[in-house]
């Protein structure tokens, strides 16, 4: 038997309630009831429980899947002039190594946010990173265009799976938003440098070098990442939205590949007419599905999340500009000035090198800085890259034209992939990361690929209307300079969404 007996409680000071036992032993119930809010505050803020060491660890693993993420992508950029021969892929399809790990990338990246929210993003991270090392193995092996296109997109999915997981861990572990901003940069800037390693191997085996980093590497971060919830904790999450999502990537899915195909069939055949419009009604689809369900896979209420819809379609513009202008001056660098493929990989390298320290210094710099002006500084440096790859006609002008546009747009590019990543995720909601880095990324994706297939378009369609002449490489680099001219109105849109929709 135990009585209670009723403390006064001191000015300002909680009351106590003591327990007396038959024994004459006092407990005093505050001290359980500070141990059990000292754990809630544990769990509500991970992060502030973890060592630095083990937070470094943490971010190394997780901006190593965004570095060979990048790497993937832009090994697949440099390789496409001798991946086409080698493989005989037909006049206009070689742009579907990387459409479609594009496609599947962004098709999937919604699912593999709400999976992780719903869980845990620990083992999607690692499943995601695990699918990307082990078929690169079939692609750097790959002896037909086919076998090439569907592993690239399967790699995409693995993609999809590790970059929204990523981007959740970040934000729990780094609770403070000056530690938090710091890690957002790195993380950005780990896939800058992504690209500049692919310039030194053949294209069979960077996927085979792929494959022999990612596949440890992915092993170790499961004893690196915080764990996942205990049982009960999964027990209380909610149901996957399978209509809502099946709807979705559907829609992506028609819609990437009615862009991708639009540069090769032309945008008035029927194999891109009718995805195209049957993606429309399909997105109209996914919203009403999203107001009715009980949990919905994008909630509805996340586009009020300040400064989600305005930044979801700025980020159209920041893979947009960087795939865009890298592939066209591949181009221009194999087929015009007639180099190498490597001499066109090392012409390249100011990309990641630039790209990789201005990211860093960002993240450094975007607590102190306006996060609106980085965002209109990141298009307007972008856009003078744009301005000075038009006016590169000559080889002469590599290293007075193209050289400072690369330097110049990748400072704008760090500037802007940061900002909109830590506006973004500083407005979401408490348990909605995973889906809205998902988004984010799915935004980066279809600028991408929006970018691949308009630039590829304005090329070839400028192009086949001009005359021969005796001055040909200067004629045929008219296709080019009107797509990189472009990519300079694709900078001034997103300056206008800034200004008008960004708060700060």
């Amino acid at each position: 038997m135990t009585s209670t007996i009723s403390v006064p409680a001191q000015p300002d000071a909680p009351t106590k309630e003591i327990e007396t036992r038959r024994d004459g032993n006092v407990v005093d119930d505050t001290q359980d009831i500070e141990r059990e809010s000292g754990k809630q505050e544990e769990h509500e803020n991970p992060g502030q429980a973890l060592s630095s060491l083990r937070k470094n660890l943490i971010l190394t693993v997780l901006c190593g899947a965004q570095f060979f993420d990048l790497f993937n992508a832009c090994a697949a950029i440099i390789a496409l002039p001798t991946l086409q021969e080698d493989l005989d892929f037909a006049e206009g399809t070689i742009q579907w190594v990387l459409s479609a790990y594009t496609l599947t990338f962004a098709s999937f990246m919604l699912i593999s946010g709400r999976i992780s929210d719903m869980f845990h993003p620990k083992p999607v991270f690692v499943i995601g990173f695990l699918v990307v090392g082990l078929l690169s193995i079939p692609v750097g092996a790959s002896v037909d265009p086919i076998m090439t296109i569907v592993f690239r997109a399967f790699q995409g999915i693995g993609a999809a799976m590790n970059i929204p997981s990523a981007v959740a861990m970040i934000t729990t572990t780094f609770s403070d938003h000056v530690e938090r901003g710091r890690a957002y940069a790195i993380y950005g800037a780990s896939g800058a440098i992504g690209g500049v390693i692919s310039s030194q191997v053949s294209w069979r085996w960077v996927f085979y070098l792929l494959a022999i980093l990612v596949i440890p590497f992915s092993l170790v971060s499961w004893f690196i990442l915080p764990g996942a919830p205990s049982t009960e904790e999964k027990s209380q999450k909610k149901n996957l939205d399978w209509p809502g999502v099946a709807s979705l990537t559907i829609g992506l899915i028609l819609f990437v590949f009615a862009i991708s195909e639009g540069s090769v069939s032309g945008w008035s055949s029927p194999g891109v007419l009718a995805p195209l419009i049957i993606s429309i009604f399909t997105f109209v689809a996914f919203l009403f599905i999203e107001r009715i369900v009980r949990d919905p896979a994008l909630p509805p209420r996340t586009w009020t999340n300040k400064n989600f819809i305005p930044l979801f379609f700025y980020g159209w513009s920041i893979y947009w500009w960087v795939f865009s202008s890298e592939m066209q001056l591949v181009e221009v660098f194999t087929t015009l000035w007639n180099v190498s493929t490597l001499s066109a990989a090392i012409r390249c390298l100011p990309y990641g090198i630039s790209g990789g320290a201005t990211a860093y210094l960002t993240g450094l710099l975007a607590p102190k800085v306006p996060r609106l002006l980085l965002l209109v500084l990141g298009q307007l440096f972008m856009a003078v890259g744009s301005i000075l790859f038009a006016l590169s006609d000559v080889e002469s002008k590599y290293w007075s034209h193209v050289v400072p546009g690369m330097i110049v747009g990748m400072i704008g590019l760090g500037f802007a992939h940061v900002a909109c990543t830590i506006v973004v995720m500083e407005g979401t909601r408490e348990g909605e990361e995973g889906v809205v880095s998902a988004v984010m990324y799915t935004s980066f994706q279809v600028g991408a690929t929006l970018g691949l297939a308009i630039v590829s378009s304005i090329t070839i369609g400028v192009n086949s209307r001009l005359e021969a002449t005796p001055n040909s490489e200067v004629d045929e680099f008219e296709g080019y300079s009107a797509s990189f001219w472009s990519l300079l109105g694709m900078n001034g849109v997103a300056i206008l969404i800034t200004l008008l929709f960004v708060r700060n």
